[in-house]
């Protein structure tokens, strides 16, 4: 007797006995991989014909507690990619590259920017504390100080980013920065794969 299981595990049993990947499996039931997964997860069902060529994989299993070592699943095969495509992930990468370094410099100014302004404003106070008094009347001499700081105020300022926008620069930067490396990683295994072809 096979092993009574239910419907949307019978798919991972069977691949998992005869070492099958999910879209090893799909191509002999006559589905995409997609559909396999879906059905593992238990989201679909097979339609009619599909479920009866999967019964025929299950009557193949050992019955119940019949000890029989499970076969290693077979990895999912890669084609190198073509010059075009490795053309495309080079182009996409310096992109990437690009855009992630012109947010840094704006991260980077940004914070400059702040910096300098909290300096002003730290300044600007400590001198308004040094030279007019905090109550009476003013000295001709404070008086003219007060008219100088008065016009240092309006000094033209930059105004910062909002919390919001800030985090979304941030968010970008990272995005890109992993983008970047993933490409990386993509096109030094094809380039290795290229060069053990040319051998």
């Amino acid at each position: 007797m096979p092993r009574a299981l239910p419907s949307n595990s019978l798919a991972a049993a069977v691949r998992a006995h005869f070492g099958l990947t999910q879209a090893e499996l799909g191509r002999y039931l006559g589905v995409a991989r997609e559909q396999v997964a879906f059905v593992e997860a238990g989201k679909r069902s097979f339609a009619l014909g599909a479920e009866r060529r999967l019964r025929q994989l299950v009557l193949l299993l050992p019955p119940e507690g019949e000890s029989v070592p499970p076969a290693t699943p077979a990895a999912e095969v890669t084609k190198p990619l073509t010059a075009t495509e490795l053309l495309a992930l080079r182009k996409r990468l310096r992109r990437c590259r690009h855009e992630a370094t012109q947010l840094r410099y704006q991260l980077e100014t940004e914070a400059d920017r702040t910096q300098a302004q909290t300096r002003r404003q730290r300044s600007l106070a400590h001198l308004r504390a040094g030279l007019l008094p905090a109550t009476g009347a003013l000295t001709a001499e404070e008086e003219r100080a007060r008219d100088w700081l008065a016009r240092l105020a309006p000094t033209p300022v930059h105004p910062p980013l909002l919390a919001g926008a800030q985090g979304l620069l941030v968010a970008r930067l990272q995005g890109l920065t992993a983008e970047a490396n993933a490409l990386e990683e993509q096109l030094a295994v094809n380039s290795g794969k290229l060069t053990e072809n040319q051998r």
